[in-house]
């Protein structure tokens, strides 16, 4: 299992796009084979994008991300984010 939490930070101009493109989104990739959980959330405070994904394995993740509806928006994040995307891949503690 693939568990991933990560911080998008979008320039200000963009934050409300990027938001839109991701939420248009939600209910697809919650569908996808593998997906186990996709949240996103907002910390209005610094104006972040927050994700929480869990996908059953690595290959799964990387057909998401191969999905056409996700390509766009991955290449609408190169001009909209103020930097590089943060994330971090967990691994449950038992």
């Amino acid at each position: 299992m693939i568990n991933i939490v990560a911080f998008i930070t979008p320039k200000a101009e963009f934050y409300g796009e990027c938001k839109q493109r991701i939420t248009d989104v939600l209910s697809i990739t919650r569908a996808e084979e593998g997906c186990i959980r996709f949240e996103i959330y907002e910390n209005k405070t610094t104006k972040q994008l927050v994700f929480v994904e869990t996908f059953t394995s690595q290959i799964t993740l990387d057909e998401h991300y191969a999905q056409p509806y996700i390509l766009p928006i991955f290449e609408f994040y190169q001009t909209a984010l103020q930097k590089e995307p943060e994330i971090h891949k967990l691994s449950l503690i038992e």
